[in-house]
Order: structure tokens, then C-alpha cells, then sequence
């Protein structure tokens, strides 16, 4: 709000320099009648303010000039309790006018009958004079108004760039510092006051940095590496010109952690979906033995290497473990090591710089293992991987450092490796396909996935899941499978494992028009399914054996004692049962 009281000291100087040059009194009040220029002459009593009914409060009500020749001629005058006080012999009095709201008045004022004469003989010239005046008033409080603007518009501004996650430098057109917000002084470990005495070139010293400043040639996220104080961290930096007309008169750094950038960057890739055990369903001894197993090592650092047929869910159990871990807050990365032409799988798992070779982005690229910092990498099929990334990934392994293609630094990682694969790799090793050294740093932690047709009991838990599922996805409410559909699917091989078994129920619920899963509504190669492929299921007197073992050591434990009374339950001795145990490597 525009008040005069806001360049009182200001106005009070105009009062003065009005009275000095015309050598007579004045007085300026803003609209509520207080006093904000008053040379004092006028008026026996000192007073912060006037009577809304005096000349100037009238002049102030009404926004009109108002012109007193003789106080006794005047009827307020007549009547006013303090005329006694007063030395008024004549008056002009003036609105100040800010568009078209009075903001206050001037009042002139001839206290002798030398200058009633003057006042009143030159009375035209008086009033453009005192008009001139108001002009000058009302520019200075637009001044200070402008000023208080910008005062609080640069305290916003400090408020906004301070609450901002990236880091921020202002720098003139010579490359000098004028302005670092909070983040900056955090990171740099430096504070704002030696920074801004500092130029740019001075903290970094790339080379982008320098052919901003020299020939002002701007960029955009731009990946580099800042060392302060023997620290080193990387940051993603863009720089944006600032300008006046066709003049460029600085520029803003801004500086986005790498850590957050690769954050954004999952998260944005979708690979942040939680996934817990309990999302594995199953019931069988088999599969809650693998899901106890994977449970255990779930907050280790070491390497798992997870191997079973294709469609038992390595990646399931690798994104549950994830989940399970103290690294839950941080990325999972999966990539498919088969799924990816070995041209560009070395640049997809650790990232290239720019103008590494033909055809790379500029400004280069970050590698899965980069986006994974801090998280977990997913590394799929990799039995797939050639021979010369394996001994790249070996390295990673070992030093816990990742170097670019076409770049000559190591980069620092904190990523646990889970990998999978449904290929034998110890005959891969014997034949010379897999590096024996990268298959013993990746199977510190085995796990094995058993197929569909090591757990027969869980087919009909996964027909029941996935039923329901289907039922969702696809707007239908089939209730169950017919019981000859329902034998068929128990006793099918499932060469797909689950996700064969998935495919074919949604296939099921898209083709079955009642309220059950019929024979007819099933592909016709699970139908055919002979009594010759059913006996091939049957499982040998050593897998049972095997089996009924390891339920009794579920049940009992593998203390001394619950292998004794695990013994008894299955009607051997304690000595066979470590025999077998051992045969078996339970």
C-alpha cells in the first residue's frame, strides 16, 4: 500500500526546502491527517496532527485545491476553537494524488502580511510550484515502493532457490561469483562469503566452465566431477545465459547430484515397483525352503547367483530380495544381459562419454551400474554376457569401481549384483564359454528356483492365484476349473514353468463363456496330454526319499536333536540320516 509515512524523512526534507525558498510555512499530511512534513511555524502548539475539518483536511477530503486569501473571511476559520493559536493569514492547499486516490495534501502557508501579499499576488504560479512538488513526492515514493518491491521480490527469490534441491551459482560476465544458494555452501564445504570473492574457474576448473566465462558458451547437463577439500563427488551441471537486450551479463550454474539424478531416473523407468515374498506364491516344502534361504541373505553385500529353468521367477526372487534389504529406499535395476546386442550391452551396463564413438549422445551417457548406485543390479541371462565384458564386469566386481567407454577415470559404485541364469555354468566353465574366476565371485550365494514339476503341490495354489488375476484383468467372473481340466493341469510337465501356467489361464478365462474353466477352453496340446507323458512325472523312490528327508528336517530342525527325532519319524538310524544327508547334500 502506497503511504506517504513511508518516505517521511524524505517529505520532511521538501517541507523544507519549500519553506526556505519561498520564506513561508509549510505543512504535508497524509490521509489519515498526520503530520509528515511541518516546518512549524504557523502554529503555537506542537501537534502530530491536524483537525479533519481544518483547510488541509478539507483539501484532503475533498481532493480539491482549496485558497484562503484572509483567515477571517474564511467560515471554518470563523468558527475554529483555535484560530487563537494560529499565525494563518492566508493558505493554498494542495492534494497529493496517487492516480486517482488522495494520498495526503501540502499546505502553504503566509503567516506575515509581506508574504499574504506575495501568496495571494502570485497565486498561479504558487500552486503550478507546489503541484511540482507533488510530482516530486509521488516519485519518490514510487522509488521506495519500487524498492521495497524488489527488496522482498530478492528475498522470495534467496526463500526459493534456498528450498531447491540443486545447487546454485551466480556468476557475472567476467566469471566472479555473485550468488550461491544453501546447497552450494553444503556441498563445496565453503561459505557464501568466500565463494563470492572467488571466481568460477577458481572451484572448477573444467573445461566447460572455462569456455563459459572466456567466449560465454553455454551448456546443458553436462556430467563432471568436482573435488573440495580432498572430496570428490559428481554432479550433472547446466549453465543459462542472463540477459539485457542482446547483452549477456552472467550466467546461473545449476548443479543436480548424480545420486538424485540417478533417483529420478528409476523412478521414471518404472523399475520401482516393490515386490515382497509374499508376492512368490507357494505353499510346497521346496519353494518355502528357497524363499527362508533368500530371506537370510537378503541384507548381505555378497553376490547371489540365482539359477533355475526359464519362467520360475529369478527375477521375482531377485526384486523380493531387494525389497527384503536395508537397500529397499534405492534403485533396482534389471537389464537382460541375452536381450541386448553385445554392440551396446557394454555401454547400457556402464555408460559412455561423450564422443566415445560414432553416433554418442552428447553429453554422454550413465550405465545401469551407475543408476543402481546405492541399490541393487539385476543382471539377467548372464550366461549370455560375451567373454570380454566378463572380465570387465569382473573388475567391478573386485574394485567396486566402474570407468566409461571413452573415459579415463574410475568412478566409485556401492551396488549389490544379483545375477541370474537358466544355463548350466559350471559345463559353461569346463568348456571354456563362462570365466571360471567371474562364476566363483557371482555364486558366493547360491540359490536355486525349482521348477513347477519339483512342486507339484503349488499348481493348484498358482491356478487359483492366477485365475483370479485373470478374472480382474480381463472383466470376467469364472469361478473354478472343471475337474477333469483341473487333473489335466496337474499333472501337465509345465516345461514353461509359472509363467507357462499363467499364460495358459488367461488364455482359459479369454476363451471359457461360462461360469467354469471346460476342457474345450484350454490349447488343444495341454488337452492331448497322453498317459505316456503323465508316467514320465512320476517321481523315483530317491526324489521321494529326498523329499520325505527334507520335511521331517522342516519339521524337526538340523540341531543334533531334531535330527535324532527326525531319525525316528522316518524310521532310520541317526547314522543313515547323516549318510543320506550328505548323499543328498541337504
Amino acid at each position: 500500500m502506497v503511504k506517504l509515512s513511508n518516505i517521511q524523512y524524505t517529505v520532511q526534507k521538501i517541507s523544507e526546502a519549500i519553506a526556505s525558498i519561498l520564506n513561508m510555512d509549510v505543512i504535508i499530511c497524509d490521509d489519515k491527517y498526520n503530520k509528515i512534513g511541518d516546518t512549524k511555524k504557523h502554529f503555537d502548539v506542537d501537534s502530530m496532527h491536524i483537525d479533519s475539518h481544518s483547510i488541509l483536511g478539507r483539501v484532503i477530503n475533498t481532493g480539491k485545491i482549496i485558497v484562503i486569501d484572509e483567515k477571517e473571511k474564511d467560515k471554518n476559520c470563523q468558527i475554529c476553537e483555535e484560530k487563537n493559536k494560529c499565525k494563518l493569514l492566508s493558505m493554498i492547499g494542495i492534494p497529493i494524488k496517487y492516480g486517482n486516490t488522495t494520498i495526503g495534501g501540502i499546505g502553504l502557508i503566509a503567516i506575515s502580511e509581506e508574504y499574504q501579499s506575495i501568496l495571494i499576488d502570485r497565486q498561479k504560479y504558487l500552486i503550478e510550484f507546489l503541484e511540482r512538488m507533488v510530482e516530486l513526492i509521488i516519485s519518490k515514493l514510487l522509488q521506495k515502493v519500487a524498492a521495497n518491491n524488489l527488496h522482498v521480490m530478492r528475498k522470495q527469490l534467496i526463500s526459493i532457490m534456498n528450498s531447491i534441491d540443486e545447487g546454485i551459482i551466480a556468476i557475472d560476465e567476467n566469471g566472479y561469483i555473485t550468488y550461491t544458494n544453501s546447497v552450494i555452501d553444503e556441498s563445496f564445504g565453503i561459505s557464501s562469503s568466500e565463494l563470492n570473492e572467488k571466481k568460477i574457474c577458481d572451484i572448477i576448473s573444467h573445461d566447460y566452465i572455462k569456455y563459459l566465462v572466456k567466449d560465454n558458451i553455454q551448456f546443458s547437463n553436462k556430467e563432471i566431477t568436482i573435488t573440495r577439500n580432498k572430496n570428490e563427488f559428481q554432479t550433472l551441471v547446466s549453465s543459462k545465459a542472463v540477459e539485457i537486450g542482446d547483452e549477456s551479463i552472467g550466467s546461473i550454474l545449476t548443479f543436480k547430484k548424480m545420486s538424485d539424478v540417478y533417483k529420478v531416473v528409476n523412478e521414471i523407468s518404472l523399475n520401482n515397483f516393490s515386490t515382497t515374498f509374499d508376492d512368490i506364491i507357494g505353499k510346497s516344502f521346496e519353494i518355502q525352503q528357497t524363499k527362508m534361504k533368500a530371506r537370510k541373505v537378503s541384507n548381505s553385500n555378497s553376490t547371489i547367483l540365482i539359477q533355475g529353468e526359464s519362467g520360475t521367477g529369478k527375477e521375482l526372487f531377485a526384486r523380493a530380495i531387494h525389497y527384503y534389504s536395508n537397500r529397499n529406499n534405492k534403485p533396482f535395476i534389471a537389464i537382460n544381459c541375452a536381450a541386448i546386442p553385445e554392440t551396446l550391452l557394454e555401454s547400457e551396463l556402464f555408460g559412455y562419454e561423450e564422443g566415445a564413438f560414432t553416433g554418442a549422445m552428447k553429453g554422454g551417457k550413465a550405465g545401469k551400474f551407475q543408476l543402481a548406485h546405492e541399490g541393487t543390479m539385476f543382471l539377467d541371462e548372464i550366461g549370455d554376457m560375451p567373454l570380454h565384458l566378463q572380465t570387465k564386469l569382473l573388475r567391478v566386481l573386485q574394485e567396486k569401481t566402474i570407468e566409461k567407454i571413452g573415459g579415463h577415470k574410475n568412478i566409485p559404485i556401492d551396488v549389490r549384483v544379483i545375477a541370474a541364469t537358466n544355463k548350466d555354468l559350471d559345463t559353461m566353465v569346463e568348456n571354456g564359454e563362462f570365466r571360471e574366476d567371474l562364476f566363483y565371485r557371482l555364486n558366493v550365494i547360491p540359490l536355486f528356483i525349482p521348477p513347477l514339476r519339483e512342486r507339484k503341490g503349488d499348481i493348484k495354489v498358482l491356478l487359483d492365484h492366477f485365475l483370479k488375476l485373470s478374472n480382474k484383468k480381463l472383466d470376467k467372473n469364472i469361478e473354478s476349473f472343471s475337474s477333469n481340466v483341473e487333473n489335466i493341469l496337474l499333472n501337465y510337465c509345465w516345461k514353461g514353468n509359472v509363467r507357462e501356467l499363467e499364460n495358459i489361464v488367461e488364455y482359459a478365462v479369454n476363451m471359457e463363456t461360462t461360469s467354469t474353466i471346460t476342457i474345450n477352453s484350454i490349447p488343444v496340446k495341454i488337452r492331448n496330454v497322453n498317459g505316456k507323458k503323465l508316467r514320465t512325472n512320476i517321481m523315483s523312490i530317491q526324489e521321494m526319499e529326498k523329499k520325505l528327508i527334507q520335511e521331517a528336517l522342516l519339521l524337526y530342525g538340523d540341531s543334533v536333536k531334531g535330527k535324532n527325532m527326525a531319525a525316528d519319524a522316518l524310521g532310520i538310524s541317526r547314522a543313515t540320516l547323516y549318510r543320506k544327508i550328505k548323499e543328498y547334500n541337504l
